[in-house]
C-alpha cells in the first residue's frame, strides 16, 4: 500500500523511513544503533527552505528513549552543527511507544527505525556553489536487559545554486514531504472537538471522537503525581494528576485514537489566569 499522509499517523510513517533513506550519508554507528541523514533537496536556492531527515536504526530487541520524561532512561540527545548559512528549526521528534515494566516503571521508547525531521532555511546571501554541511552527533542509552551508553554520528550536505537554476529534489524528497505533512498538529485548547478543564492538582482533556488517549510528557511538563494513570485512558477523557497545584505546565505529545486512526498533537498549555 503506498504511503499516504492522510491515512497514516506521523509515527507510523516515521517507522517506514529507513526504506527510503538509501541516499543518506555514511554514518558512524554505535554498537546497537546507527544514524543516517539526508535532505529533501540535493540543490537549493538562497533563501529557500528544506528538511533534514535523520534516521535512527536500532538493533532488534533493543530500544532507546525519547527526549522527554521516562522513569529509567535518559532521553536521546542530538547535536547538529551546520554551516553559517543555515538556520535550523526545532526538531520534530517521532511519537514514542509506551513501555510499562514490572515494578511500575514507565518509559517512553523508540524501537526498530524512526526518523527525526529538522526543517531549515538557507540564508538569502548564500552563494551559488556553496556546499552546506550538517554534522550530526548523538548521545543516548540503548537498552535490552541492560542499558549501555553509546554515541553515533553522521552527516549530510546540500549545494546552493543560483536562483535561475532549477533546484533538485533528492531521491527521498516525496517520502520526506509525506512525513512532514503528517507531522503532529499544534494542540488548540479552543478547538470545537476538544475540551480542557483545570481543577486544582488536575487537568482533564477530552477529545470528542477519541476511543483512547495517550500522553507523553516532555522535560518541560510539570511532574505528574501518577504517571501510569495520567498518561493513558481507554476512553475519550484523560485526567492528568500533577504533583503540585502551582505553576502547572502541561507539555509534551498527546495522541488521540479515532476511527480514522491516531492523531498526534504537540501540546503546551497552562491554566487560564
Amino acid at each position: 500500500m503506498p504511503i499516504c499522509a492522510k491515512q497514516l499517523s506521523f509515527s507510523t510513517l516515521l517507522t517506514t523511513s529507513a526504506l527510503f533513506l538509501g541516499s543518506a550519508q555514511a554514518a558512524k554507528a554505535g554498537e546497537r544503533l546507527t544514524l543516517s541523514a539526508t535532505t529533501s533537496l540535493s540543490e537549493i536556492h538562497p533563501g529557500d527552505e528544506g528538511i533534514l531527515a535523520i534516521t535512527i536504526e536500532i538493533e532488534e530487541g533493543w530500544h532507546t528513549y525519547w527526549p522527554g520524561v521516562s522513569d529509567s532512561g535518559v532521553g536521546f540527545k542530538l547535536d547538529i552543527d551546520t554551516s553559517d548559512a543555515i538556520t535550523l528549526d526545532d526538531p520534530i521528534w517521532p511519537t514514542p511507544k509506551r513501555y510499562l515494566q514490572p515494578g511500575d516503571i514507565l518509559d517512553f521508547i523508540y524501537e526498530d527505525a524512526v526518523t527525526i525531521l529538522v526543517p531549515f532555511q538557507v540564508d538569502d546571501d548564500a552563494s551559488a556553489g556553496d556546499l552546506l554541511l550538517f554534522d550530526i552527533n548523538a548521545d543516548y542509552l540503548v537498552c535490552e536487559e541492560v542499558c549501555l551508553p553509546e554515541s553515533a554520528s553522521t552527516s549530510a550536505s546540500i549545494t546552493v545554486v543560483d536562483a535561475q537554476s532549477t533546484k533538485s529534489p533528492a531521491a527521498s524528497h516525496d517520502a520526506i514531504r509525506a512525513l512532514y505533512d503528517a507531522r503532529p498538529q499544534v494542540f488548540d485548547p479552543k478547538a470545537e472537538h476538544v475540551r480542557v478543564q483545570w481543577i486544582a492538582y488536575r487537568a482533564a482533556i477530552m477529545f470528542r471522537d477519541a476511543t483512547k488517549i495517550e500522553f507523553f510528557p516532555s522535560a518541560e511538563c510539570t511532574e505528574l503525581a501518577d504517571p501510569i494513570t495520567s498518561t493513558l485512558t481507554e476512553n475519550n477523557r484523560l485526567i492528568l494528576k500533577f504533583a503540585t497545584s502551582e505553576n502547572k505546565v502541561l507539555a509534551g505529545r498527546i495522541r488521540s485514537y479515532e476511527r480514522t486512526g491516531p492523531v498526534d498533537y504537540d501540546i503546551r498549555i497552562t491554566p487560564p489566569d
